[in-house]
């Protein structure tokens, strides 16, 4: 690598009040308004309601320019506790992206009004000084140093409610990890996280009960539309339409969120498009719509997506993983740039298929179940992979892990071990084929070296960097302003933008890079 990836950096936050934070859910229509079809003619049109899409409505509505949003999901938050539900209205594709490589693995992405942070646990960290740095070597664009951004996230983290967990919600998982840090005297303890009303129910990936968390159809996106915004869910766009090299709508299908069923064709006719499906939705519309193979070699390459593997602790005692704040607390290791190990929260059933205790191992699976510890291992990969698009417009992923990376997770896992080891497990073990259980980080390491990638459960839900922005119109898509260098007026506001690997959840920076962005076109306007 040609640089260092960095440590995370977590400043002092005050304690949110949710209140001041969380309003009404943003209004939004549905396929109701659109049955028969719909034409809207605005000044900007956003395709994505997400952290990227929301916070450069916000910015553009302000400034006074017409805005419409465009939105796959459902108009309003359809959450029940299980993930076949969620999966269903929430996640693109259903929640059954896999990413095609020497190992396959599920890639996670939102939908609905509010994107991701929907169902994304809230992590909030910034993007690290070194990462942002190398950025202003590759653009020559002071915006985005470290400096510049300074005060953008700080206008989005208060936005969004960001600050560290508190202790009375984190429940005993986080604890645990919180535990191990002090002990072993490593940066970290309890996360920054969006969630100023959190009750610490430990099911942010299926969404909030509660209304604790910040998502933009509560913050963001509800002060778009109070300066006259205009949101249409239930629309998946298809094509973006160009004419002399300028962009001047898209065109998308309005469906019914239950039937699948298209109910009228939404017609949007803008001189500025912004596109905010994220690192997956982006690439794929550009490639579907035809215009990839217009915007350079770059578009759907280069993307990383944070892939990872988890370690889980086993203790005497009920630990209960599934509850308190989810992903809550996190360590930075001096000598791992660039690994971010975090909480890992998830269901009961998730743990269960995880660890392979189904069928004749289910009683033994029972009995471990509610006394497991976790930490998820994140890689600032230098893996990398490609998004195209199918004939009927979904996803085509392909992504291969490096054994550079794997051995950074192994490392990763070894070092997340002594922290649950500290923090009072007595045993550990990790979803990886033929690694089995462990009471001390040396038998835990030296049953990992020897495993390969294709060994490995792998989780990812991180995707970024497709449409990478840059200087150089041949393999860049967008410019360091985020538009399109080939096509006048058509932006990219979402994780696919990144020039690098970020090492941390992308939240926060995407708010703040759409933030940029919308200040940018506003200025030229």
């Amino acid at each position: 690598m040609s640089y260092d990836y960095g440590h995370v950096e977590v400043p002092s936050y005050p304690v949110p009040d949710p209140a001041a934070v969380i309003g009404p859910e943003a209004p939004a229509d549905g396929w109701e308004q659109a049955r028969g079809g719909r034409r809207i003619d605005c000044d900007v049109c956003i395709v994505g309601s997400g952290p990227g899409g929301a916070s450069a409505a916000r910015v553009l509505a302000r400034a006074g320019l017409k805005v419409v949003v465009l939105e796959e999901g459902p108009a309003r938050q359809n959450f029940r506790p299980n993930q076949q539900h969620t999966a269903r209205y929430h996640m693109q594709e259903g929640g059954v992206m896999i990413a095609r490589g020497r190992i396959g693995f599920p890639i996670a992405a939102g939908r609905g009004v509010g994107g991701g942070t929907l169902i994304n646990s809230a992590l909030s960290f910034r993007t690290p000084t070194t990462v942002l740095n190398h950025w202003v070597d590759l653009l020559k664009d002071p915006r985005w140093s470290p400096a510049s951004l300074a005060e953008v996230y700080a206008e989005v983290e208060r936005i969004a409610g960001v600050g560290i967990t508190p202790a009375e919600v984190a429940g005993r998982n986080n604890q645990i990890v919180v535990e191990g840090v002090r002990k072993l005297g490593l940066p970290g303890g309890l996360a920054p996280r969006s969630t100023p009303g959190c009750k610490g129910c430990g099911i942010c990936n299926w969404g909030c009960p509660t209304r604790g968390k910040a998502s933009t159809n509560l913050t963001f996106l509800p002060d778009a539309v109070s300066n006259g915004a205009l949101i249409q869910a239930d629309t998946k766009v298809f094509d973006v339409r160009t004419a002399g090299g300028k962009v001047v709508g898209v065109v998308g299908r309005a469906l019914h969120p239950d039937t699948g069923e298209e109910v009228g064709l939404v017609e949007v006719n803008a001189a500025r498009v912004i596109l905010s499906a994220g690192a997956i939705g982006t690439p794929r519309l550009l490639w579907h719509a035809g215009l990839a193979e217009r915007m350079g070699a770059g578009v759907g390459t280069g993307l990383h997506v944070h892939a990872g593997s988890a370690v889980l602790g086993v203790h005497d005692d009920p630990v209960h993983l599934w509850t308190g704040a989810t992903q809550g607390a996190y360590f930075s290791h001096p000598n791992l740039p660039g690994v971010l190990p975090h909480t890992f929260t998830a269901p009961p059933e998730a743990c269960l298929a995880t660890l392979g205790k189904v069928g004749p191992t289910l009683a033994e699976g029972l009995d471990l179940l509610p006394r497991l510890s976790g930490l998820i291992v994140l890689v600032s990969d230098e893996s990398t992979g490609t998004v195209r698009a199918w004939g009927d417009g979904r996803a085509d992923v392909v992504y291969d892990v490096l054994d550079v990376d794997l051995q950074r997770t192994i490392v990763g896992l070894v070092e997340s071990s002594k922290v649950l080891f500290a923090g009072g497990a007595k045993q550990v073990t990790a979803p990886i084929h033929g690694v089995g259980f462990h009471t001390s980080p040396e038998s835990f390491h030296a049953a990992l070296k020897t495993r390969k990638v294709s060994d490995l459960t792998m989780y990812a839900a991180h995707p970024m960097s497709s449409c990478r922005m840059g200087l150089d119109p041949a393999t860049n898509p967008v410019g360091p302003d985020g538009q399109s260098h080939h096509i006048k007026g058509l932006y990219i506001s979402d994780a696919s933008i990144y020039p690098t690997s970020l090492g941390v959840n992308p939240q926060l920076t995407t708010m703040a890079a759409g933030t940029l962005i919308a200040r940018g076109m506003v200025g030229a306007a």
